[in-house]
């Protein structure tokens, strides 16, 4: 692995820049990581285009992400390293906060929500559960649940911003500030 950066307190807080050069090295990076920590990496994405005519295409994209880190897993197997979170920096292709949306369903805010069905059919049970349950608190609340096929392009769309939206019964403030703090730490 090719260490391009390093900025370390002494309280060991701070940052480091690595290029994995081998398999191996996501090893390395998986035990470097923790939940809480912001890990910015390139991928590659989907992305769905609509003409004027109503035509829709798709390309793949390389796009950068940072995400706070929620989860991380390891597959010895294929030498990979999976990391789940929050995204917590905006760009073209992909929305910041993921959750707020939960945030909101806690506070009784959510008038409709809006999910898509591969949220259901997530490999990962506590994903799937947790939306399992978003979907109970809002309708045990008196909300509307909308559930949108991810054959349909509306779904395809959902999917891309992250899968949940929701239409509020009122705002909500903590949302507004949450997302103002977080785009000056990473100034």
């Amino acid at each position: 692995m090719k260490l391009l950066h390093k900025d370390i307190e002494k309280d060991n807080a701070g940052q480091v820049t690595l290029v994995p050069e081998e398999a191996e090295d996501m090893w390395h990076t998986y035990n470097l990581l923790q939940v809480g920590d912001s890990l910015r990496a390139s991928t590659i994405r989907k992305v769905q285009t609509e003409s004027t005519t109503g035509s829709v295409g798709s390309s793949r994209v390389r796009t950068t992400l940072t995400l706070c880190v929620e989860a991380i897993d390891f597959d010895s197997q294929a030498c990979q390293l999976r990391v789940k979170g929050t995204n917590i920096e905006e760009n073209q292709y992909v929305k910041m906060g993921a959750y707020h949306t939960i945030e909101a369903a806690e506070a009784l805010a959510i008038d409709t929500l809006l999910i898509s069905d591969k949220l259901f059919r997530h490999q990962d049970v506590p994903t799937r559960s947790r939306y399992v349950r978003l979907v109970d608190s809002v309708r045990d609340n008196g909300g509307n649940v909308r559930i949108f096929s991810s054959l349909h392009v509306s779904g395809e769309q959902l999917t891309q911003l992250s899968g949940v939206a929701a239409i509020l019964r009122f705002p909500i403030a903590d949302l507004s500030e949450a997302e103002d703090d977080s785009s000056s730490d990473e100034d």
